[in-house]
């Protein structure tokens, strides 16, 4: 396809987005009733919402965007015009854009098009017209379907070995009635797809799905619906896996991520469809709640963490399926065999909680090896070597493990350290060892917790107290505590610490990009993902400002876009700088030695 066509398609759905901002009104969308059932993948956009939300005013005075309006207009001269008044164009802003995609992976029979809702089709086949003469497009009508198709050309190169070829292959469709409007491509199949599509009943169409029913329910802004059945029984059948894990995979319907742009947030929500929950069951690795007080406690020696992840896995299911691999019987009994545990003993170690966090930044001396590069041993091929003290920023992290029973973790704890060979040493309740860069990991036991850490300090305080005797932050607390399965990040710089940042990175605190790096962080507050055995979410949650999600996103982007563009520029203006001094102190040269040879 030609990067006309492919400008066209996405112009046109960029105009469908810019023009909703003038319609307030909305109703139910039956327009999926033009998707395929056998679609891979759908986006839907819901431009209503999001026009409501972008304030295009603001966008138009960006340094970043305005290039781009002007080589719009410039290019597509009278698809500016239209925009002027969008009412003219002859779709309808009220109703939800949709993007669909067949076979994407597969060559043969890829197909992709594109949906949305016709509010006049004469003014629509108006404002076709002003671009389908540039576009190689001609009108046919069929039934009650107007068509707009590329023609068909045959092209005769008389270059030695060319033949005649067709460019069928090559095609697009727009192809509308009273209600909806398709831009499709299916190569050789462009046309012919489009008229079917455009009169199947809803049966045939995605809209048949009760996963994409349920998807559509869930509202947002934007979502994206997988159809995995059919890419996943395709897999299956080339790759060998154990029965049961097949027997899941063939259980898995679809999945869909739902996004909303709210104020101060970005929320997207993850679903998974099954055929068959009662199959379902059997694979969920999750238990129902998150991790419990005492837990949460191990978490963090002073209550605050820049990243976290937590879990609480359902160890009985999980052994089960784990059984159910041939390979991991094997595993097992060749681990009881070597750590004298018995089998039933390991496969009840641990109770399932799990956690894992960054909890500050630190400066340290390392002792690092350095190498003489300019100077090797011609006979060994070795280079010299020596050790130099240098400051690193060393991330400081905590884990902790939870176990059911504390006779076999003493147990395992024991072997661990006879074969240590001295590497593992073990004082007053702390095993330690080397982990390099990091400095030493050391290993508290706690009652039935294990707790990891690379802070020296603090681990001989957890060793002696048995407690740290802190408070994580409550939104922590609570997201570790109620969901199974969650993860924590802190995007505000300043609770790393500027200097260690740039220090690690080695980039001087006051250059530019790191001026920017802040000021661009200054507008995200962090990151949260929590989730359980049905669904899961993501959200990207900002600093408290007038503006909302969508808008913040796009003004992040002018900023970042403006700062780089301005880097080229004083770049370029320094390089043209130096080759005009080069060219001066060239002629200069020149000169003198003129002068000498007179």
């Amino acid at each position: 396809m030609n990067s006309k066509k492919i400008a066209i398609i996405v112009s046109v759905a960029v105009i469908a987005i810019v023009g909703s901002i003038w319609f307030i009104k909305s109703r139910h969308s039956s327009l999926p009733k033009y998707i395929p059932k056998t679609a891979s993948g759908v986006i839907k956009i819901n431009p209503l919402s999001m026009g409501r939300k972008i304030d295009f005013d603001a966008i138009k005075k960006m340094r970043s965007y305005q290039p781009v309006i002007k080589s719009f207009e410039s290019e597509f001269k009278n698809m500016a015009k239209f925009l002027e008044n969008p009412s003219k164009i002859g779709m309808s802003f009220t109703d939800n854009i949709y993007i669909f995609g067949s076979d994407l992976i597969e060559s043969t029979n890829k197909s992709v098009g594109l949906v949305f809702g016709v509010s006049d089709a004469k003014m629509l086949k108006t404002f076709i017209e002003s671009f389908a003469k540039d576009a190689n497009l001609e009108f046919e009508k069929s039934g009650n379907l107007n068509i707009y198709k590329s023609q068909n050309t045959l092209t005769n190169s008389t270059e030695e070995g060319s033949e005649f070829s067709n460019d069928n292959d090559n095609q697009i469709a727009i192809v509308w009635n009273d209600e909806a409007c398709l831009i499709y491509y299916a190569g050789t199949k462009t046309l012919s797809g489009a008229k079917k599509i455009m009169t199947q009943s809803e049966t045939n169409s995605i809209r048949s799905l009760a996963s994409f029913k349920n998807t559509e329910s869930e509202g947002g802004d934007m979502a994206v619906y997988i159809n995995y059945s059919k890419s996943f029984n395709t897999m299956t059948e080339f790759i060998s896996i154990p029965q049961k894990l097949k027997k899941q995979i063939a259980n898995v319907d679809a999945a869909a991520f739902v996004v909303s742009f709210n104020d101060q947030d970005i929320n997207t929500n993850f679903i998974q469809y099954y055929k068959d929950n009662s199959i379902a069951k059997e694979f969920q690795i999750l238990q129902n709640g998150g991790l419990s007080k005492e837990s949460l406690e191990f978490i963090s020696p002073n209550g605050k963490i820049l990243l976290g992840l937590a879990s609480m896995i359902d160890m009985p299911n999980v052994i089960k399926l784990l059984n159910s691999l041939p390979e991991t019987k094997n595993t097992m009994k060749e681990l009881a065999s070597t750590t004298g545990i018995s089998t039933t003993e390991l496969e009840s170690l641990l109770d399932g909680s799990l956690s894992i966090a960054l909890t500050k930044l630190s400066s340290k001396e390392i002792e690092e090896t350095v190498y003489d590069y300019e100077n090797m041993n011609p006979e060994t091929g070795e280079f010299a070597q020596g050790t130099q003290k240098v400051t690193k920023i060393v991330p400081v992290f905590t884990a902790q493990l939870g176990f059911q029973n504390e006779k076999t973790l003493n147990k395992l704890l024991k072997f661990i350290e006879t074969k240590g060979n001295g590497m593992i040493q073990s004082n007053n309740n702390i095993m330690s060892a080397p982990i390099g860069f990091f400095g030493t990991m050391h290993c508290v036991h706690v009652g039935n917790k294990l707790v990891f850490t690379n802070d020296d300090e603090n681990a001989k305080i957890l060793a002696k107290n048995k407690t740290w005797n802190n408070q994580l932050d409550k939104e922590i607390s609570a997201i570790f505590a109620d969901y199974p399965s969650s993860f924590y990040l802190d995007l505000n710089p300043k609770n790393y610490g500027i200097s260690k940042i740039c220090t690690g990175l080695h980039i001087p605190e006051e250059s530019p990009e790191m001026k920017l790096f802040i000021d661009v962080m200054a507008n995200f507050n962090n990151m949260q993902i929590k989730g359980n055995n049905k669904t899961a979410s993501m959200s990207l949650n900002f600093t408290k400002s007038s503006d909302n999600s969508i808008m913040k996103i796009i003004k992040i982007t002018d900023q970042i876009s403006t700062a780089m563009r301005k880097r080229y520029v004083e770049r370029e203006a320094a390089q043209r700088q130096i080759e005009m001094q080069m060219e001066q102190e060239a002629i200069q040269a020149e000169t003198s030695g003129i002068e000498e040879m007179q």
